[in-house]
């Protein structure tokens, strides 16, 4: 049957969050993101007006795919227990999913983009917040337990051929206990930090 253009909109973009976040923003084409959907490379660009809406679309894919995992995973319960619990969820993202590998690339893309910058900031407040709020956990708490998130997908994306215990092993610690919350700042102490804005770069199509 054949597909509407919002079937293959769709299409494409799960095609380029795996292109992304094995090549990154720079290192992927649009050829290729085009091939592993079936469609060609100016059919690609009649859904999407550049490969930087491409990009941005695949991040939010990621993003919300990783929102969604931890509130399910997270519901009905609150505290160590969510946190536990969301934490099982990421780290199977990490494992077997896209979500974490392509939030790497986001971030790296950020650098010299002040567009994908800007979405990597929301991206991120979105991440601490969902985490925040299923919690209810002060921010040491939150601050370790996104270190210790980030350093799990770190060592995946650069040890690929490592076995899976292995990582888990290397990185996996029980949650810390709970603290004193630090004072709120004037962005409040549910805010995650953001980082200034790079300077804006043309993208490639």
């Amino acid at each position: 049957m054949r597909m509407s253009a919002r079937e293959r909109r769709a299409l494409v973009v799960r095609m380029a969050v795996e292109e992304f976040a094995r090549g990154g923003f720079h290192g992927t084409s649009t050829g290729s993101i085009a091939a592993r959907a079936g469609v060609s490379q100016p059919y690609l660009f009649r859904l999407f007006p550049s490969k930087r809406d491409v990009f941005l679309a695949a991040a939010d894919q990621g993003t919300s795919r990783a929102v969604r995992a931890f509130r399910e995973a997270a519901d009905g319960v609150t505290g160590v227990e969510a946190l536990r619990a969301g934490e099982r969820a990421w780290r199977l993202l990490v494992d077997e999913d896209y979500a974490f590998a392509l939030q790497g690339q986001l971030h790296a893309a950020a650098a010299s983009d002040a567009v994908i910058h800007a979405a990597a900031a929301r991206h991120w407040e979105l991440l601490w917040r969902t985490v925040a709020t299923a919690t209810d956990l002060p921010e040491p708490v939150l601050e370790e337990f996104f270190g210790r998130m980030l350093l799990l997908s770190t060592v995946t994306a650069l040890r690929p051929g490592a076995p899976r215990r292995t990582v888990r092993t290397a990185t996996a610690t029980a949650c810390p206990p709970l603290t004193t919350p630090t004072p709120p700042t004037a962005r409040g102490s549910r805010a995650a930090p953001v980082p200034a804005a790079a300077p804006p770069r043309p993208a490639a199509r």
